[in-house]
């Protein structure tokens, strides 16, 4: 690509001005660390796309950190992460109330007195030609991670210091206004979510649409009218001679909340006796039994979408058995109202929750006639409709605002977006003043301290 008129293109190794440096983070391990420790200490976690996230809540000692011969952050240095996701991604570590360190997979930029802008080199690393070029250089298999080697060799199209600036500062107007309006976007799914609870929690209430009230409403289990089992445990040990052959079969994933996601189906071993003792039908209700809480007895209804498919051991199927009972009202009751119920006879840890098939054939569900039962669902698919509409209204024009924010950094480092000065001083005379100043200093070149590596 033809770079606009004085702009050269430079590694990043050479973007470092005097007293600046490029170097990874430290070697900080689970027992170097103190939760009473005056420093704090960056993760990948606090490295955002553009933006210092402030996550961590990892601390060490100061003798600790002497000890390690940490590099002590300083408000704008560049941080780079070295692992995913996205890989490359770069931010501007702004001031902090005490001292930080990061931990090695993220590299520090300081960019020093006269280098470049450390804002336009964090859009730099941002952009979508350099996170192509990093995602050509990485490495591994199941961790990916870009080495520190690779980065200093990364060219970039460096503008006069100047534009560099202007660069920055339209940017950041740009930006400042798409971060608003997505603020804004994400302010409105957080309600049409408020707006879906608020509807099932009215349709199982007696409050929806023309509803008569529950008191007629009949009170049973889900095992009073239906047939719950579970799946089938995957590497399960079997005898020898047993027929064994391979089925999709419904995973966690797969089981949604209000809808089945079968974008991606798995295939498990299991003999002919499992598969019909497993298959599901056309209106078993699924449920999850658990884990990360917001998958806790989230399910939807089997509609015969695969014609052979059975479902694991974390998947509940229940099979309804009393004539006209709508599996959708079920479902939908699992998904809403009985959601304190699971939380309540679940099992519970700090983080995760699960049920198992007692707690799920002991739920309890009012149980109105079949014709109220059809009739609740209807006012439930009206209107979450009118929800299913606003978020995918909401969907597309949070993918236009990634959209024109790729757009706006294509255009900056191409030379689009701010207009050239011919009296700025080229980047090539910035590149030389650079290599002068730091061959030019006095005392020996920095290298980092060695670090015990344990």
């Amino acid at each position: 690509m033809t770079l606009p008129e004085g702009w050269v293109r430079a590694e990043l190794s050479d973007l470092v001005g005097r007293d600046g440096f490029i170097v990874d983070g430290d070697w900080v391990e689970s027992r170097d660390q103190d939760p009473n420790g005056e420093v704090r200490l960056t993760q990948l976690a606090d490295v955002g796309d553009g933006c210092f996230r402030d996550r961590s809540a990892r601390f060490l000692t100061r003798s600790k950190a002497v000890e390690l011969r940490c590099t002590y952050l300083a408000p704008g240095d560049v941080l780079i992460a070295r692992m995913p996701d996205p890989l490359g991604r770069a931010c501007v570590f702004p001031q902090m109330q005490r001292p930080c360190v990061s931990v090695v997979d993220v590299c520090i930029v300081r960019t020093g007195v006269n280098g470049v802008d450390p804002r336009w080199l964090m859009f730099a690393m941002n952009a979508p030609a350099t996170r192509r070029s990093i995602e050509a250089q990485q490495q591994g298999t199941t961790r990916k991670r870009i080495a520190k080697s690779r980065l200093l060799e990364l060219a970039l199209p460096l503008p006069p210091l100047t534009e560099q600036r202007r660069i920055v500062e339209s940017l950041e107007t740009h930006f400042t206004r798409l971060d608003a309006a997505v603020a804004t976007l994400e302010r409105v799914r957080a309600k049409l979510k408020r707006y879906r609870a608020a509807v099932l929690q009215a349709a199982f209430e007696g409050r929806l649409g023309a509803a008569v009230g529950t008191k007629k409403w009949e009170q049973v289990t889900l095992g009073d009218i239906a047939e719950v089992k579970g799946g089938l445990t995957k590497g399960k040990r079997r005898g020898r001679g047993e027929r064994i052959r391979t089925v999709p079969y419904l995973r966690v994933a797969n089981v949604q909340r209000g809808h089945l996601d079968l974008s991606e189906m798995k295939v498990i071993e299991a003999t002919e006796a499992e598969i019909g003792q497993l298959r599901l039908r056309d209106g078993d209700v699924l449920f999850n039994e658990g884990g990360d809480r917001d998958k806790l007895g989230r399910g939807w209804v089997w509609r015969d979408q695969i014609a052979e498919c059975i479902h694991q051991n974390h998947v509940f199927r229940a099979r309804l058995m009393r004539s006209g009972t709508d599996p959708r009202f079920i479902s939908w009751y699992g998904n809403s109202v009985a959601q304190g119920y699971f939380l309540r006879e679940g099992k519970q840890t700090t983080n995760l929750a699960s049920i198992n098939l007692r707690v799920l054939k002991s739920l309890p569900i009012p149980l109105p006639s079949p014709a109220e039962q059809r009739r609740v669902v209807d006012e439930i698919d009206s209107a979450l409709s009118i929800c299913d509409a606003a978020e995918t209204i909401v969907d597309a024009a949070r993918r236009r605002a990634e959209r024109l924010r790729e757009s706006l950094l294509r255009d900056a480092f191409g030379g689009r977006l701010v207009p050239q000065d011919p009296r700025d001083e080229p980047a090539s005379v910035l590149l030389d003043r650079i290599r002068r100043e730091r061959a030019a200093e006095t005392s020996a070149p920095k290298k980092r301290p060695a670090r015990s590596r344990r």
